[in-house]
């Protein structure tokens, strides 16, 4: 595993409300807080939300020192979550943010067995795969950085996120993926998978498969609906973690088929 390198989680950006048992939103890649705006508003009444942008992300710090890798992001979710001392947890994941959480748990499984409760997983990066297009930009030398001019990508004017950007799109290696596959199965906690029909970064299949090896986990698929339910389908998505978090506010053990939203 790679060597922790310290990172201040105490500077992290984090929009907060709500009220209720903690949750923590952590967002996928060239995504930042703002993307659980909607959620976080729907689920006021029902957790007390930190919805975090993750270094060199939204307003967070962009140290040139850190290596932006999933490893590292992981370790700087945990330090926020001791940070902040919270209890009875849930987290709830995007894309590569959800990997964040996985690999978190795994990672740091002392430090988070006693705090995290439920988990809640959307269209996550969890296994070897072909990275979408714009990835692929990202990581071409020379290329890369004339990307970030791209009106989909030039929306933060600060130099550094972008350059965040580069090196996290790098950093992302399908088979270094493949050593926390067959632990998965270890994590036991409730989990509520989340999956849009249409994604297009990261199939159904994987959706599917991804609720198989979580043992207390329940997969629902959103029709019409592609790679962030949580920005496309948000009703959707806060219905479904209200109903979440009233089925584990018991710890209960979920039922692990597919329902369809």
């Amino acid at each position: 595993m790679n060597k922790k390198v310290k990172f201040d989680a105490s500077r992290l950006t984090a929009a907060i409300g709500g009220a209720g048992e903690p949750a923590v939103f952590v967002h996928g890649l060239a995504s930042n807080r703002l993307s659980w705006r909607r959620v976080c508003h729907g689920l006021k009444d029902d957790f007390s939300y930190h919805a975090i942008d993750l270094p060199g992300s939204g307003k967070s710090p962009a140290p040139r020192h850190f290596q932006y890798t999933i490893e590292h992001f992981a370790d700087v979710l945990t330090d926020f979550i001791i940070l902040k001392d919270l209890k009875r947890l849930t987290l709830v994941g995007a894309s590569l943010g959800a990997a964040v959480i996985l690999v978190a748990l795994l990672r740091n499984r002392d430090e988070l067995a006693p705090r995290v409760r439920a988990l809640c997983l959307i269209d996550a990066i969890a296994y070897p795969q072909d990275f979408p297009f714009f990835v692929e930009i990202l990581r071409t030398p020379f290329i890369g950085p004339l990307a970030l001019t791209l009106p989909f990508f030039a929306k933060n004017p600060r130099r550094r996120v972008g350059e965040a950007l580069i090196r996290t799109a790098r950093s992302l290696n399908a088979k270094h993926l493949s050593r926390y596959v067959q632990r998965l199965d270890t994590i036991l906690l409730p989990t509520l998978v989340i999956w849009g029909r249409k994604d297009g970064v990261v199939p159904l299949r994987a959706g599917k498969r991804l609720a198989r090896d979580l043992p207390n986990s329940h997969l629902i698929v959103i029709n019409h609906c592609g790679h962030s339910p949580h920005t496309e389908c948000p009703a959707k998505v806060i219905s479904a973690l209200k109903e979440f978090a009233q089925k584990t506010s018991g710890n209960v053990s979920l039922p692990n088929h597919p329902a369809t939203s």
